[in-house]
């Protein structure tokens, strides 16, 4: 029986055991150092480390722009593919929890234009399938100027 995905606390040292995707590499060039970054985004807002057999596949959260809303980030390693529904399931639940337990009615999410995102690729039906809806393009959006799909989860007030 595979071993289970656990979610934790994200700390910043748990970064450095993460063996990033090439696509998430790819996406944090022209970024701060990982460790660096880890320690802002800490800093900024909720976050998670996600584990399997005690190894972290991914790190992920939300940095909090003002009270309500967030930029939503996730780094994910190559262990995410050993187990991608199960990822995928336990991500929607994490980001179900942003909205319930941190007090955001409004998540949105910047996903790299490109060969795994455009036109429905896998980092654009990940982040729908987490509950977002697609606002738009946003040229020139990266460290790089590269094109970024803005992705966007509001939660109305009658809800």
């Amino acid at each position: 029986m595979p071993a289970p995905l656990l979610a934790s606390a994200f700390h910043p040292a748990h970064a450095a055991d993460l063996c990033l995707r090439p696509g998430a590499a790819l996406a944090l060039a022209g970024l701060p150092p990982l460790p660096a970054l880890a320690r802002a985004y800490h800093a900024a807002g909720p976050a998670w480390t996600v584990r399997r057999g005690g190894a972290v596949i991914a790190c992920g959260g939300a940095v909090r722009f003002w009270p309500g809303v967030g930029e939503c980030w996730c780094w994910a390693g190559a262990g995410v593919d050993l187990a991608p529904v199960a990822f995928a399931r336990l991500a929607r639940r994490l980001v179900e929890r942003l909205a319930r337990e941190h007090g955001f009615h409004r998540l949105q999410a910047h996903v790299r234009e490109g060969a795994l995102c455009r036109d429905g690729g896998r980092a654009g039906r990940f982040v729908r399938f987490l509950g977002f809806t697609l606002e738009g393009r946003c040229p020139g959006y990266g460290p790089d100027q590269s094109p970024h799909i803005l992705y966007g989860r509001f939660r109305t007030w009658n809800q």
